[in-house]
């Protein structure tokens, strides 16, 4: 019998690792595209996983890919995804978040290729919003990533409702694994509290009043799989476990029966000008319209204790 076959477009990063195993586990064929095939596989050592180089900006090789491979799904995750480094690179960030994927889109029309597509929006197009934000909430973003982020997901939900396009938006919130680069917040402050147990020093962090939801990648991915089995729509993806920066730093250090009051200062420099202080999603909206039940294992206290734990074990940090 042959294999379903699944495309991650710009698939190295944490969700693209985590939906690829996910995938292999249920008898999909997985094509990862990267920009280098040979950066991908130093990056991950996964033997099962097919990389195929893929310019995002090309619609001729876009074609080809699809065409050849005839995908039952595609995960468009490539993406410049910090909103902090998106004002200094903002073309690079439009490119990726925006062209690459209305390019998707257009060939997918064009050549009538029947496949589900799941683009990657986020909880940054709807700005600095204090209510809980649902999927209807106005979206207002505050940095170009969040702009290029609405562009694709307006872009997604046209071809969905003027072409019939199985196209979903997936609007991700703050999500946390082994996989996640250290400059974001929390693997900062797992490491912070590790350099202070080990080396008694002092780490330097920006706004520390900010909250949200931090999700794991986990489970991330799996509420993903059962949401794009659903008819095609915009859905938000958390679990609706809201936590400070002050208390993620409580948890890290507390691992170490450390105060990180002693260990942690701020520094103007590495506060963004345009953050929003809350993000909170009216996530049992979308899951109640589904029928779905979420219960998430790893947030809080638990999420920062597996990290450090990892952490722990690595030779460099």
């Amino acid at each position: 019998m042959k294999k379903s076959i699944a495309i991650i477009v710009g698939g190295t990063g944490q969700f693209g690792v985590l939906l690829a195993e996910k995938l292999l586990k249920k008898k999909y064929k997985v094509i990862i595209t990267t920009r280098s095939v040979i950066k991908a596989k130093k990056r991950i050592r996964k033997k099962k996983f097919i990389f195929k180089k893929l310019n995002i900006l090309a619609k001729s090789e876009i074609k080809k890919l699809l065409l050849k491979n005839k995908p039952k799904i595609i995960f468009y995750t490539a993406s410049q995804s910090s909103p902090g480094k998106s004002f200094k690179n903002k073309k690079e960030t439009y490119l990726s978040n925006y062209v690459g994927c209305k390019n998707f889109l257009e060939i997918i029309k064009k050549y009538k290729i029947e496949s589900k597509f799941v683009n990657f929006s986020s909880c940054e197009i709807y700005g600095n919003y204090k209510k809980k934000i649902s999927v209807e909430t106005i979206k207002k973003p505050i940095s170009p990533y969040g702009m290029a982020k609405l562009k694709s997901h307006n872009q997604t939900k046209y071809y969905r409702d003027n072409y019939n396009l199985k196209s979903y938006n997936a609007i991700i919130f703050n999500t946390e694994s082994f996989f996640r680069p250290k400059y974001y917040l929390v693997p900062k402050i797992c490491l912070a509290a590790i350099k202070a147990k080990k080396k008694n020093l002092k780490t330097e962090f920006g706004n520390l009043k900010i909250s949200r939801e931090w999700n794991w990648c986990d489970e991330q991915c799996k509420y993903l799989m059962i949401f794009v089995k659903k008819k095609p729509q915009d859905f938000i993806l958390s679990n609706g476990k809201s936590y400070s920066a002050i208390n993620l730093l409580k948890f890290a250090f507390g691992y170490f029966n450390l105060d990180y009051k002693r260990y942690i200062s701020v520094n103007k420099k590495f506060i963004r000008k345009k953050d929003s202080t809350i993000k909170k999603s009216n996530y049992l909206k979308c899951l109640r319209r589904n029928n779905i039940k979420r219960n998430d294992k790893f947030f809080g206290r638990k999420l920062i204790y597996s990290l450090i734990k990892h952490y722990l074990h690595e030779e460099k940090y």
